[in-house]
């Protein structure tokens, strides 16, 4: 049975789940992959700061009561993995909680503000009121500040994890 996910599981998934992903779904990639995840420890691992918190998106639909569900950008399975490894090179959750990402509540605000912006412009762009003639460029250019800004989060993720990164002492 597998420890944690490979770089191609992992970027197959980043692909799917490129703006943003559920925690069920996040349970559903470990579990078909084999390896033992559940919605208790992923609440668990945000409880101790280990994976940021969901920002809150518009769950569609219509009526008054639509709702709104909450959705993690794509580096909490990454994280998790990483959680995974580090796990099987021995350390215990309290030695990763404790050499943590030094600057993860930073990047994480980034990033949640980072979502909530683009959700607030897109729901603008889509408004009655925007002149529509100018809808495609800017959802074009939208897109394209999104996608600028996952690579921001994943390399400023990579960095603080170059940074923290614990490895057992044996």
């Amino acid at each position: 049975m597998p420890e944690f996910l490979t770089e191609e599981e992992l970027s197959e998934c980043e692909r799917i789940y490129k703006d943003g992903i559920e925690t069920l779904d996040v349970v559903k990639i470990f579990r078909e992959a084999g390896i033992r995840f559940s919605e208790p420890s992923f609440r668990k691992y945000v409880q101790l700061g280990l994976l940021s918190r969901s920002h809150r998106v518009s769950a569609g639909g219509r009526g008054k009561h639509r709702g709104s569900k909450g959705v993690y950008p794509f580096g909490v399975v990454r994280r998790i993995n990483d959680i995974k490894r580090m796990m099987s090179e021995g350390l215990t959750i309290d030695d990763i909680v404790r050499a943590s990402m030094k600057f993860a509540s930073e990047i994480n605000q980034l990033d949640n503000g980072l979502q909530r912006l683009f959700s607030e412009m897109q729901t603008e762009v889509c408004g009655p009121h925007f002149d529509t003639s100018l809808r495609p460029q800017v959802e074009s250019e939208l897109q394209e500040a999104q996608t600028t800004a996952r690579t921001l989060i994943t390399k400023l993720v990579s960095i603080d994890q170059n940074i923290t990164n614990p490895r057992p002492t044996l």
